[in-house]
């Protein structure tokens, strides 16, 4: 339900909790230069009103983004996942809600394409910082539904320059660097992320036991949508790209398209650990191999992440495509299984020496012969340990 205005104006920090120390140097301007005439919510500071220990985080921040008149988003780096962030911002600008202002404090060189039309904040830039100041003081409709300047300074006066040049050095010192170094990495299988909307979750949730497993499979090859991949999956499926809003089951028509005579048992054995994920279990461990289109390689996919996401309302998927060797003319992958390891236990209190290495060695007692255990790898019979090949020509 919606709540009513408080009697003040309320400014709703909005950052990464990474962020922390800018949203404390944006709080402590506001508070000190308003005179505690503004109320601010930030939820990373015991010092600033936050979500409380015990209720729901999702249904306090929408009551405290309902009261709000402005939002700060505090935008750091791109790369990072600002889901939340965007979420609490469609909240504060929600059509029904009062009238909320949003301010984009950008801090390094790139700002989120949502806000690339709108006047920004450079917190790098101190003339920015100044206009920002001067606005928040002195004009008499910053806060939308609230009426009067936070303070009675003269625009663009003195007092105003004076609380700019502070908040622009305090800030400064808690700025990221403007030019992170690119992060370097290469993916050693390749990579495929699936997204699951919520109501399609609890759909598969609202099932028995016996009616899931029958669905589940349909369910998610039609509903799973393809949310990132890497170029080697790209590959393995033999295209240059998948297209937007591609689905599991679109996926899977293009493989079946390369091998119309193998069996699909991949599909089912991935489809059995998405559904373990949706249930919040641990997916089950079930290698059931293919060929891509692109290779002679044999790959098995894994789920190894699963992540929920409420800022979109989705579950989120990792699988990787791993590689095993198949031997040719047989229809099963070895599997390496450790032999015994027994180690000789030296007797309490025996001497150790050293070898021709300088390596500690156990010296056996003269009075009984101290006998070290063969250790070796026990052969394994092929059959106890295999990953079997599909049946039907590749």
């Amino acid at each position: 339900m919606p709540t009513e205005l408080s009697s003040i104006p309320r400014l709703f920090i909005s950052h990464k909790h990474v962020d922390s120390k800018i949203a404390d140097a944006i709080r402590s301007f506001v508070t000190m230069h308003s005179g505690g005439r503004v109320d601010v919510f930030q939820s990373s500071s015991p010092w600033a009103d936050a979500p409380k220990v015990g209720r729901n985080l999702n249904k306090q921040l929408r009551e405290a983004l309902w009261k709000t008149s402005v939002v700060i988003l505090v935008y750091t780096e791109s790369d990072q996942d600002w889901s939340y962030c965007m979420w609490e911002c469609g909240v504060a600008s929600h059509p029904q809600s009062p009238d909320t202002s949003i301010v984009l404090f950008q801090c390094t060189g790139s700002s989120p394409v949502l806000f690339a039309e709108q006047v920004n904040v450079n917190a790098r830039d101190f003339v920015d910082i100044q206009k920002f100041v001067d606005q928040f003081l002195t004009s008499p409709d910053f806060f939308p539904g609230f009426e009067g300047p936070v303070a009675r300074f003269a625009p663009h006066g003195q007092e105003v320059a004076s609380a700019a040049a502070d908040f622009f050095q305090k800030l400064s010192t808690v700025l990221p660097p403007e030019e992170a170094a690119p992060s370097i990495e290469w993916p050693t299988q390749p990579f495929l992320q699936l997204e699951l909307p919520f109501s399609q979750v609890e759909i598969l949730k609202s099932f028995e036991a016996k009616a899931r497993a029958k669905n589940a499979c349909k369910i998610l090859q039609q509903e799973c949508v393809i949310s990132a991949t890497d170029k080697y999956c790209e590959q393995l499926f033999g295209v240059p790209s998948f297209s937007r809003g591609m689905t599991l089951r679109n996926l899977v028509e293009v493989w079946r398209e390369g091998h119309p005579e193998s069996e699909s048992k991949w599909v089912r054995a991935l489809c059995r650990q998405l559904i373990a994920g949706v249930m919040w279990k641990f997916p089950p461990t079930s290698w059931e191999i293919m060929q891509g289109l692109s290779d002679s390689a044999w790959r098995a996919p894994v789920l190894n992440r699963i992540r929920r996401i409420p800022g979109r309302e989705c579950m989120q998927f990792d699988v990787y495509f791993y590689k095993f060797d198949v031997t040719a003319g047989e229809s099963f992958s070895r599997i390496v299984v450790p032999g015994s390891s027994h180690q000789a236990r030296r007797p309490f209190g025996m001497p150790e020496e050293e070898d021709s290495a300088g390596n500690e060695k156990a010296t056996a007692p003269t009075s009984k012969p101290f006998r070290r255990k063969s250790t070796g790898s026990r052969k394994v019979d092929k059959t106890k340990a295999k990953v079997r090949k599909p049946k039907g020509k590749p």
